[in-house]
């Protein structure tokens, strides 16, 4: 009966969209153009050049280097293997939908257990900071400020959900920190890579590509499905339909709206609460809510990456609902703490051109990362001391 259900679903689906293409040609034309020109000046630039030499990384080894040198950290935090380090880094810079990319590269090249992967989905998952800081602050509010918070909410959100979520992972070894270790194993993992440097090149640019298309693909669709949705007003009658729960959990149409376009296409429903009369921090707030969950645009193309290697799509799903609801309560009380009334023209970092301030961006975050290392090797001589 449910499978039933599902295919009539799915045809009257499809149906009505035919329909709607037919009616409305012009706004369809210009949806697919709209998710076009975002892949191409915002997605492509940034996830392509990653993608490569994130794929490189692991078939050469430098992955597995760079894992093993922060791993004292990642160990202590997340309780997870060498290479997590690697995959928190990358994800973190280059943003979604990597992480699944990288996880599952891992775990077909049998580096990372099925376990593993599924545990590196729960709290690798990441907006691009240039996104947080450069869209939503710099352009939406001209307030960098504002960036800062809905990227810091949406990174301790992650911590939080790792570290919770160390309490199911058993069996990791406190090892001894070694250079000549890490660089062993990058050599090893190099030598399983049968291929020479012009073979790998070409295979990772032919699966790059093909995985930019499929992105595309995804924004495309779910930009039709939302031009439909407001060209049928569809918003209006669920919210009608579920007027009865607004006694019990009071909310606004202008809010729901807000989350129920977001749930698909995250970018747009940003768009709807930057238009709506909430005040600012509760309009960061919910913009910090929306880009932790990502929209059914990034989760669609996440959920196919993780089916080619038959990695389960749920735990991933769950683990955004919380980093949702963590990232809007953090967001919420820092706001105060970090937010500068002062406009981009004051901003001294805002005055940087983009290129410099792109490498100032990724420079602070290593300078962080060697700051935590030392600070957590330092801590682990001294437990070895003692005993």
């Amino acid at each position: 009966m449910i499978k039933v259900i599902k295919n009539l679903f799915v045809g009257s689906f499809i149906i009505l969209t035919i329909i709607f293409m037919i009616i409305e040609p012009e706004n369809v034309i210009n949806g697919v153009k709209t998710a076009i020109m975002l892949w191409a000046t915002n997605v492509f630039p940034v996830l392509f050049p990653f993608y490569i030499f994130s794929t490189l990384a692991i078939k050469r080894g430098v992955a597995h280097f760079l894992g093993e040198v922060i791993h004292p950290l990642t160990r202590r935090l997340f309780k997870t293997s060498s290479i997590s380090g690697f995959v928190f880094i990358m994800s973190l810079l280059s943003g979604n939908p990597s992480s699944a990319i990288i996880i599952s590269q891992l775990y077909e090249e049998g580096s990372i257990t099925k376990k593993e992967a599924q545990h590196l989905l729960s709290f690798s998952v990441f907006t691009n900071p240039l996104f947080c800081i450069g869209t939503i602050g710099i352009t939406y509010f001209k307030n960098a400020s504002i960036g800062y918070v809905v990227l810091i909410s949406h990174i301790l959100a992650n911590i939080i959900i790792g570290i919770l979520m160390r309490y199911n992972n058993k069996g990791q070894l406190h090892k001894k920190y070694s250079i000549k270790k890490a660089y062993e194993k990058m050599v090893i993992q190099k030598q399983k890579n049968k291929e020479n440097f012009s073979e790998t090149i070409t295979h990772i640019l032919q699966n790059g590509i093909n995985t930019m298309f499929l992105i595309c693909s995804f924004m495309i669709f779910y930009n039709i499905i939302i031009v439909m949705i407001e060209s049928s007003r569809l918003s209006h009658i669920s919210y009608q339909s579920i007027e009865f729960l607004y006694n019990i959990i009071p909310l606004d149409f202008a809010t729901y709206n807000s989350f129920f376009i977001g749930v698909f296409e995250m970018v747009l429903g940003i768009d709807n609460v930057i238009n709506s009369s909430f005040s600012i921090r509760t309009t960061v707030m919910i913009i910090t809510m929306l880009v932790s969950f990502g929209g059914l645009s990034i989760h669609s193309q996440i959920h196919s990456i993780l089916y080619k290697v038959k990695l389960k799509y749920s735990p991933f799903l769950i683990s955004r609902i919380a980093q949702m609801l963590f990232s809007g309560i953090i967001a919420y009380y820092i706001f105060p703490i970090i937010y500068n009334e002062k406009t981009i023209k004051t901003s001294k970092i805002i005055n940087i051109h983009e290129k410099d301030r792109n490498i100032l961006l990724i420079s602070i975050v290593l300078l962080l990362i060697t700051l935590l290392f030392f600070i957590s090797h330092r801590k682990e001589k001294r437990c070895n001391l003692h005993l």
